[in-house]
């Protein structure tokens, strides 16, 4: 495993996988930082060696955007191997397994010298497009994976023994004192030639420093004295160029001016995630409760980092609001304490439905056609009796710009209004 990074252990017994991934980080741990981490959702294997009682995990990152550097958690008794649980939330959806994220981790893994090892089930949704995304799959039991049949299988192992926890590093201790054996019966075997070539090391060091000190006195006896030349003052160095400023993208004022007045401005902040995976995830295990559940990604700062926000609802009245915020808590979608009203006037428009028998049915089709297209989108009831459908949900229309931008290179051309109208 010493050239790779990144690498999925994958098996149908996601015990011996485990098995066999704690044996290899065991092994590599004795020259680099291993990391295991548990796609499999709370294996105890893996989560008995931590020793917190509520860990936060791989989820925890991914949904809400806690540091990967706080969910590493040491093995004691082995130095640089580290257990990342699976979370609080010890279900793994694909959309976890699919994330970009996975590449970006693979590259600096490699960057800093370390090993991230992933535990995952080799049924699991997902599987080929994660082992895609790092360096490939070290199969355990099985003979063939049928969820990523195209895979880069980088070793199998047939099944874990009970040999393959501790004495990888024992084998490794081994391998060296070999090593040692070999190196020392070469040198009995040749003893004599390394002083003797010491030996003619040194005459012919010393017949070229001669030489060389011979020729540069003839050389300075032929050479007039050199007349001293003032240096030439070396220029300060140039200063970089400054940085331009970040790239943005000019949005247009609201088309409905209007209706400022009338706009379903009363909204449910209900999580701001610094990935976009996590922010869908999250709207897709919690459809059901969510009316006009909205994903706006958001810049945050000068440098134009962007964060993710979760709104559910679109009312013209804050106390309609503060009902589907209490209807949230008690239902469990949301922690006593999480969650916010806010208020975000603004939303994209990208498609309409006009007013029709069946319109619940025609509504869902269209909500469907761009979230099969993996864009985030959400309907609302209009007074003629059919329907908008909108994207986003923005405080002001700056806001807008980077979801602006997503939609025009999807083929969409969508279009800032104040959002009217209410939740089918």
């Amino acid at each position: 495993m010493g050239s790779y990074s990144a690498v999925v252990v994958t098996s149908s017994d996601s015990v011996a996988g485990a098995h066999v991934a704690l044996g290899i980080a065991r092994a590599e741990a004795t020259r680099r930082r291993v990391i295991v981490g548990d796609l499999v959702g709370d294996m105890p294997s893996l989560r008995s060696l931590v020793k917190d009682e509520d860990p936060h995990g791989i989820t925890d990152s991914f949904l809400y955007g806690v540091s990967l550097n706080k969910i590493g958690y040491p093995v004691e008794g082995t130095e640089n191997l580290y257990i990342m649980p699976s979370g609080t939330d010890p279900l793994i959806d694909e959309e976890i397994l699919r994330s970009a994220r996975w590449t970006k981790l693979a590259a600096d893994f490699g960057d800093a010298g370390g090993l991230l090892l992933l535990v995952a089930p080799s049924d699991a949704r997902g599987l080929g497009d994660l082992i895609d995304l790092v360096d490939g799959a070290v199969l355990v039991k099985d003979a063939d994976l049928p969820a990523a049949p195209s895979a880069l299988i980088l070793a199998r192992v047939t099944s874990p023994t009970p040999t393959l926890k501790i004495p990888l590093r024992r084998i490794a201790e081994r391998a060296a004192s070999w090593k040692i054996t070999a190196r020392a019966a070469t040198w009995k075997q040749h003893r004599w030639f390394y002083p003797v070539l010491g030996l003619i090391v040194f005459v012919l060091i010393a017949s070229l420093g001669l030489a060389l000190m011979l020729a540069r006195v003839g050389r300075s006896a032929r050479l007039p004295a050199l007349v001293p030349v003032a240096a030439k003052p070396v220029p300060p160095p140039t200063p970089p160029p400054p940085r331009p400023a970040p790239e943005t993208l000019h949005v247009a004022p609201p088309a409905n001016v209007n209706d400022s007045a009338s706009a379903a401005a009363f909204t449910v902040e209900m999580l701001v995630a610094n990935t976009a995976e996590g922010a869908n995830l999250f709207v897709r295990k919690n459809g059901a409760a969510l009316p006009a559940a909205a994903v706006s990604p958001v810049p945050i700062d000068p440098e134009l980092s962007t964060w993710y926000k979760v709104t559910a609802g679109a009312y013209t009245r804050k106390y309609q609001a503060d009902s589907l915020l209490f209807a949230l808590r008690k239902s469990g979608v949301l922690t006593d304490s999480a969650g916010s009203v806010t208020t975000t006037p603004l939303a994209l428009v990208i498609d309409s439905v006009p007013s029709q028998g069946g319109i619940v049915d025609a509504l869902h089709a269209a909500v469907e056609k761009y979230t099969t297209r993996g864009l985030s989108v959400y309907a609302l009831m209009q007074d003629d009796g059919g329907a908008l459908i909108y994207a986003g949900a923005f405080a002001r229309a700056d806001q807008s710009a980077g979801l602006v931008r997503t939609l025009r290179g999807a083929g969409l051309n969508p279009v800032l209004v104040y959002r009217t109208g209410r939740a089918p």
